[in-house]
């Protein structure tokens, strides 16, 4: 038996061209593009190799024009998952807006996977003090966990006093995120325990990113998307040289694998949400 302790492995499936395209304010930023294609099959070979599985947190738009891809995801034995549909953040989103952007995506991935997600991140972990109403919405809507809060200083009015480990916050199990991401390329892995969450992008394995913008592109808005590039680009390797190292120490998971134990190692962290918004 594999005694390594257990990280929970998650990946916000996205096209980083159509977030790119749709701060540089195109018209045509929801077109897809072939780069995510590329960059998920290098991952699967990836994770593969390490003996993990993860859990793919799922844009609904993405999952729209890149049905195969997500199906050969689950094919895989990966745990498919919500990240609404069209990567809108939740506080700049109605209740009402919020639940139909939800639903959406989450028949899109059953009607893909043949499963409806019962776990969702929310885009840049965007539920924060203003939007308490969002885990009411979600419990009603018959998800049972959540992944949606990181204490990063990078989320406007985030909550206070969030826990290292899973806890209960009314009818949701919340997975909190430890790290990952885009900071792998800065700093090291840190902090780390069993049942932490990692988060990644297929955006940040495989070649060098490259801007694809259309013919015409104003010279503003090129160097815009050569500054995101580089940015995106800087220690880049970092991230699978250190996802390699950690696989080395830890067993990778998905969530669906670690469920069960939930109530048995965590049952009894339960927390409230004050008004101020602080886990209480």
């Amino acid at each position: 038996m594999d005694g390594r302790p257990r990280l929970l492995l998650s990946i916000d499936f996205e096209d980083w061209h159509q977030i790119v395209h749709r701060r540089l304010g195109l018209t045509d930023w929801d077109r897809p593009h072939a780069a995510l294609e590329r960059q998920t099959a290098y991952l699967l070979d990836l994770l593969d190799e390490l003996g993990a599985r993860a859990t793919f947190f799922l844009l609904g738009m993405s999952v729209a024009n890149h049905r195969e891809l997500v199906a050969e995801i689950v094919r895989r034995a990966h745990d498919p998952a919500c990240h609404g549909y069209r990567h809108a953040r939740v506080y700049e989103q109605t209740p009402e807006d919020f639940r139909a952007d939800v639903e959406r995506a989450a028949e899109m991935i059953e009607e893909a996977t043949g499963n409806r997600p019962v776990a969702y991140r929310a885009p840049a972990f965007s539920i924060n003090r203003r939007t308490p109403w969002a885990y009411e919405v979600l419990t009603d809507m018959g998800f049972r966990y959540d992944s949606s809060q990181y204490d990063s200083p990078r989320i406007p009015d985030r909550l206070g006093e969030i826990p290292a480990e899973p806890y209960q916050l009314g009818g949701l199990w919340e997975l909190p995120v430890a790290g990952g991401g885009g900071y792998w390329r800065v700093l090291p892995p840190r902090g780390l325990h069993e049942l932490a969450v990692l988060y990644f992008h297929p955006y940040e394995f495989g070649p060098p990113l490259r801007a694809e913008l259309p013919p015409g592109t104003p010279p503003g808005r090129r160097l815009t998307a050569a500054k995101l590039v580089l940015w995106r680009n800087a220690g880049r390797s970092l991230v699978e040289k250190r996802l390699r190292r950690i696989a080395q120490t830890y067993r990778l998971v998905s969530y669906d694998q670690v469920y069960g134990d939930l109530d048995r190692l965590y049952g009894t962290r339960t927390r409230t949400l004050s008004p101020q918004g602080v886990l209480v």
